[in-house]
This record gives structure tokens, sequence and C-alpha cells, in this order.
């Protein structure tokens, strides 16, 4: 289901913009920057063959498919954009700004391409803007801006800058006008704890959610809302998986609150069911009203990754998500050093605590030392052609799996998908419905089929894991038990954390390498690498730490309970 653009595409008069941009580009050779819906909309309802477009590319685009027609158009991968004979890089986006900027500034930077946006909003005076930016005039390097050629793009580029530190400044200085009033409110009452998320396999904090239940001093709840999605396709906005959601927590005992009317269709404001402190466990897709700079002004915000680290990427650490929280929850020093490194607040909102979903290996290492081992797990990941991760190796090993699990029935079997796998089949057409149904319904006829939360059990008994699966690396090394790590050519770097943790796993790269341990490591039994997962599994003694007593003790000490 597309989405539906037409007041917007009225109300910035795109029509006799196009026209406009027609006269402008004639003769000039334009790249379309920009495949997602507000493109397909436009491209659906406007006759673009009066622009000489040679091509489409969007981050999304793998190098494997160059050449690929998209709506129409030849595909040009991101990273061959310079390569290629063009005067016009067409951004097809409502948010360009950033995009442009970067563009301009350090993408392109020594290219003669001019780059411009499709369609450009109204020009409406906004006072908060203006003032904020005349506020930050005597803060700009000035020497940066004289100096380069494009000194436009500089000056808004150091305008950003600053706009962002600015905010951080702001959320700091909210942050101890809230501290200073719950160390009263604490005095007279219990504290309000939200945890929020919109998909119960997300929920990392059970062990957190129940120490605070034990606390005289906090009243827990769970928030289920939406993300701030434009597709409504997407898995999360379906009213039905959002009353799934309702019900895993009811059914757990938790209080319950619902952060989104669907009688309205929008948000409610996280203002509104007066939390003390809000604990987040996802960074992105954030409505604007429940996001950590607004909430930050009458709670404190928190944030528990639903994920373990793996990726050096700024998707985990440096969006503005990141530094507009109180204090961001992390694993280990090695990702402190990591990310502190990388942001623009220097790392000063991380704390070190280790990750709640490991506590389940401290509260119980003598339970799955000695339990039996039947399982074998197969958990495939989401991320086909996403270029921030693309740790997924479905295309290439997904129904040769398949098919070895039916040849090995004397095998329990557990097929672990993340959860929106569907959806991203289905949306990068490389699966039709019922070609995505007859694969699961595959997998019933052979294996336990779990997608919901809380696996930890499966884990216990499992002596083998097949994953290209991020966050599984760490979790399932606290098992002891061997993975065969499914390597995507094309994936992001993991930080220094996961890096020395793949090392002790059987990294598969193709089909040849993969039989191979499938054989030695799943039928044979044959672990060689177990001591030098041991080893390292001491020295980062992730079992021995208990992240929710460091979370609630952390929480405590600043609030002087």
């Amino acid at each position: 289901m597309g989405s539906d653009f037409s007041e917007y595409i009225e109300e910035i008069n795109f029509k006799s913009q196009y026209k406009n941009l027609v006269k402008k580009l004639k003769n000039k050779k334009v790249l379309i920057y920009g495949a997602g819906s507000f493109f397909q909309y436009i491209c659906k309802n406007y006759d673009l063959s009066q622009l000489n477009i040679v091509g489409i590319s969007d981050l999304k685009f793998s190098e494997e498919q160059e050449g690929s027609d998209f709506l129409g158009y030849k595909i040009v991968p991101f990273s061959k954009i310079k390569m290629h004979n063009i005067d016009v890089i067409l951004l097809a986006m409502q948010c360009y700004t950033k995009v442009c900027m970067d563009f301009e500034i350090n993408e392109f930077n020594e290219t003669n391409f001019k780059i411009i946006p499709l369609a450009k909003p109204n020009k409406k005076f906004n006072p908060e803007f203006f003032f904020n930016s005349i506020s930050l005039i005597h803060r700009i390097n000035w020497e940066r801006v004289v100096k380069n050629k494009r000194k436009i793009p500089i000056f808004l580029d150091e305008l950003h800058h600053l706009s962002k530190i600015k905010v951080i400044e702001t959320v700091e200085k909210n942050s101890k006008k809230v501290i200073s009033k719950l160390q009263k409110k604490a005095k007279k009452r219990k504290l309000k704890v939200c945890f929020t998320l919109h998909q119960p396999s997300r929920w990392k904090c059970e062990t957190v959610y129940k120490l605070f239940c034990n606390s005289k001093h906090f009243e827990p709840y769970v928030i289920v809302t939406l993300p701030e999605a434009k597709d409504s396709d997407y898995p999360s906005m379906q009213k039905e998986h959002f009353n799934e959601a309702l019900k895993f927590f009811k059914d757990r005992g938790y209080r319950v609150l619902e952060g989104y009317d669907w009688s309205k269709k929008r948000h409610i404001p996280f203002k509104k069911f007066k939390p003390d402190i809000i604990i987040y466990q996802q960074p992105w897709s954030v409505e604007k009203t429940q996001e950590p700079a607004i909430v930050s002004k009458f709670a404190l915000t928190y944030y528990v990754p639903y994920f373990i680290a793996n990726a050096g990427n700024e998707i985990e650490y440096g969006l503005d998500f990141h530094l507009h929280l109180h204090h961001h929850y992390i694993l280990n020093k090695e990702i402190y050093d990591f990310y502190s490194s990388k942001m623009l607040n220097k790392g000063k909102n991380l704390k070190i605590v280790g990750h709640p979903q490991l506590d389940y290996f401290y509260l119980n290492r003598d339970e799955i030392d000695n339990s039996q081992k039947k399982y074998v797990i197969y958990a495939p990941h989401w991320s086909i052609n996403v270029p921030w991760e693309n740790y997924s190796t479905f295309l290439w090993n997904g129904k040769y799996i398949l098919e070895f699990a039916k040849a090995h029935p004397e095998i329990n079997w557990v097929f672990k998908p993340h959860p929106i796998l569907k959806y991203r089949l289905k949306n990068q057409g490389i699966m039709s419905d019922d070609e995505i149904e007859n694969y699961w319904n595959e997998w019933e006829k052979t294996a336990t089929v779990y997608e919901t939360g809380d696996y930890m059990d499966f884990f216990k008994h499992s002596y083998a894991m097949i994953t290209d699966c991020g966050s599984f690396l760490t979790e399932f090394l606290l098992t002891k038990q061997p993975v065969i790590h499914l390597v995507s050519n094309n994936a992001i770097p993991y930080n220094p954390s996961a890096k020395k943790i793949v090392e002790t796993y059987y990294q598969a790269h193709n089909i040849d390498e993969l039989e191979n341990f499938l054989k030695t490591v799943i039928i044979d039994k044959n672990d060689y690498l177990k001591e030098k997962r041991l080893s390292l599994l001491k020295e980062m003694k992730l079992d021995s730490c208990y992240a929710a007593k460091n979370i609630l003790d952390d929480i405590e000490k600043e609030l002087k309970l």
C-alpha cells in the first residue's frame, strides 16, 4: 500500500514547481536520489519524461542491482554515482535539507554536480528557528566558512551542528530540573516508571521491570505504542499486532497503558500519562510527542536497547534520539570507548551496566549448564538489501538450510526468524505471498516455529545455533554452545566487542563452508572452538553481570533514594 501525498503535493503547488524545474534542467542529465514512497507517488501521478533522467539511486540499492530496472529507471548504486556522467542530482524526498548539505559538503564536494530538491515546501517564516539561528551566530566557526568555496552549505552545516549541540544542552538542563523535582516527589510517593515499545519480541527488560515492582520507590508500567512509520503495511502499524502486544503484557500481569488512540488515529503524548521516568527500547521512528527531547521536560529518559549492540554503525549511537537521552545503558567498556569516540556529546550520557537480556544467564547459570541440549536453532535476520546493516544472508542460504533440516528429521529444529523477515521478503519482491506462506509451512512441518520475544528456554536447551542475527551472537555466547555464523560479504563492520565474539564462531561465507560446518558442528558435534569461546566468555565477564540491578542502583543513586 503506497502513501498518499496528495494534500502535501497540492499544498506546495508541485505542478508549478515541476514546470519551472523542466525549464531549469533542460538538456541536463539528471540522476534521481531517493526511491521511497514520496518519489513513487510523484512517479505514479506525474509524467517525468520531460526530464532527462539517466538513473535512480538510493542507499537501499546494492551494487549487485546496478543496471536493474526500478520504476522504468536504471539503478545506480550510491557508491557508483561519481562514475556516471551526470549534471544534477535531484533529491526526491520531503526532508532533503540534511541530505543536500551532506552531499554538497562531503560526498560530492569535488564534483561539478548540482544538488537540488525535486519538490520544495512552501517557505514559511519560522520564528523559533530564526531566533535560534540568530542566537548561534557568534558560535560559528567563521574561518571554516570563509576558507571553503561553498560558503553557504558550510554556513548551514555550522548552524545545523550548533543547533544539535544547543538541543543537547537544553536536554541536560531539563534533566537537572527533573532530578531535583523527583528527589522531592520520591519522599511522598512512588515514582511512575514507564517502559515503552511496540513489539513484544523486543521486550528485553523483564528483569528490570520485576526489580522495579519489588522496590518501595517505583511503580512500573508498560506503554504499548506505534512507531512513526509512513508505511502502513509495516507489521508494527497493524492494529492486530498492537492488540497482540497488549495481550502479551496483560497476560503476564504487567500494568499496561496504550500510547496510540486508534479511534482518532494518533499517538498519545507521553505527558498525558504523567510519568516520572521513561525507559525506551527502540531508538528509531519515535513519534515527536513521545521522543526524548520532548519528554525530557517532565521526565527522566533512559534507553535499554532491545538488541545487544554489535554494529559499528551510527544508528546504534549517533541518532538525535541517542543524544537527547539522560542515560543510554550499554554493555561494556569496549562499546563505551567505541561510541564515545564518535558521539557528538563524547559519550557523556553513556552508562555501562551490562544488558538485561543476559540477566537470564546470571540468574540461571547452573540450570543452563546442566540442561538437556536437544535443539538446533536457525535464526535468519531481516536486513536484505539494507545498506546500514546488510547482515542478512537469507538469499544464498535460506532455502538450503530448510532442505538440510528436512533431510535431518532426527534433529529437533527451531525456526526463529526475525519478526519482520516476512515483511522484508515481500517488500523487496524476493518472494510472493504464496511463496512466503509455503516456506513457513515447510518449516512448521519440520521444526518448532517461534516468532515471539521470550526465547531463552530454547537457548537453554540448544546445542547449536545457525544465524546471521547480530544480537544473538552475544546472547548465545553465554550458553557456551557453538554458532555457525552466516556471514554477509556486504555487512557493515562489527564493533570491537562483537568482533572478538564472532572470532570464536564457525564463519560460513558460502554454501560450501556452510555444508562443511553443518556436518562437522551439527551432525558430528565436533566443537573444536569451544575452549577459545569459553576463554573469551571468562575474559568478558558477561555472565557475572546483573544488569537489572545495575540499572536500578544507578537510578536510585542519582535520585538519592
